[in-house]
């Protein structure tokens, strides 16, 4: 069955969600640092259902093609999804899986949403983030978490961890490396260049997927944006071989993994047909009739950034 045919009997989890001015695919206009320096380059894609976050770093796209397949760089590169946790003051992350092998975002956010841009400060004050809003019409929020996998082959299920985030047009998928990591600590790059791990080691550590797509639910998304060359202008996943198990509550899906026939277990996080993604946000009555009187000079030179 089609993805978009079970969205009407699926039941979205309701309690404890971050709020809905933050849920959404997000693209960063830039960092600025404490020292007075601001990166306004690197590709950076924040998508949010209720309570799953996915997360995209890259190169300008000039650079991520000239460095091919050159392990050094694709070191650098930062995918990840995990738990949002909301306290209603900042935002924190728990679990999941990430590309990098250690946390190179270790502080909470502290969030603030004004029009299509929502400010993201680290309590320490070393940086401010300018996130920008893309799913800007009304359109399905669905998270999903990947829990298990099972080789229809041979029959035998492992974990597996994962998300699909699906924000209006924008999509997002993490899928973790097919083999743990047995010892997750130190840096990707030191065990990527390590001379003594043989080859399988360093494909499995290679081999975690994290994609942004543009397209939508009842055609398909294509990766526009990806940790991976490779992936570019490829279908982001099948949406198709979806079954809810109505016992436990949770998706199944039967499709292919690199030719393998695979069963995929996911949790529901949320499943929003017509969420109401918009750039706008609230402000009072007085402030509304400020920006009126003073319209001639404020909106001079106004445009929505990052409409697309």
């Amino acid at each position: 069955m089609h993805l978009a045919e079970l969205t009407s009997v699926i039941n979205s989890p309701t309690a404890n969600t971050v709020p809905r001015w933050m849920r959404g695919c997000f693209q960063r206009r830039s960092i600025s640092f404490a020292n007075g320096q601001t990166d306004t380059d690197t590709r950076v894609f924040w998508l949010q259902s209720n309570l799953l976050t996915i997360d995209l770093r890259l190169p300008v796209t000039a650079q991520q093609e000239k460095e091919g397949d050159d392990i050094q760089k694709k070191a650098d590169y930062e995918g990840w999804y995990a738990h949002a946790d909301w306290d209603g003051k900042q935002l924190q992350w728990r679990g999941g899986a990430t590309y990098q092998l250690h946390n190179r975002w270790p502080e909470p956010a502290i969030l603030q949403r004004i029009g299509n841009c929502m400010m993201e400060f680290a309590p320490s004050g070393i940086y401010v983030e300018d996130w920008r809003l893309l799913s800007d019409q009304p359109g399905p929020l669905i998270g999903l978490e990947l829990i298990s996998e099972t080789d229809l082959s041979s029959g035998t299920t492992s974990p597996r961890k994962g998300a699909l985030i699906i924000c209006g047009r924008h999509a997002g998928l993490v899928i973790d490396r097919p083999h743990p990591i047995s010892d997750s600590g130190g840096l990707l790059k030191q065990r990527l260049t390590n001379l003594q791990i043989d080859e399988s080691e360093r494909s499995n550590l290679l081999d975690f997927e994290t994609s942004v797509a543009l397209g939508s639910l009842s055609e398909g998304f294509t990766v526009q944006h990806s940790l991976h060359k490779y992936r570019l202008q490829h279908p982001l996943l099948s949406l198709t071989g979806f079954e809810l198990d109505a016992k436990s509550g949770y998706l199944r899906q039967r499709t292919e993994d690199n030719g393998k026939a695979v069963e995929r277990l996911f949790r529901i996080d949320c499943c929003e047909m017509e969420f109401p993604f918009t750039p706008c946000t609230p402000s009072s009555e007085d402030s509304l009739e400020w920006f009126q009187r003073e319209a001639p000079t404020l909106t001079r030179y106004t445009r929505v950034l990052y409409q697309n």
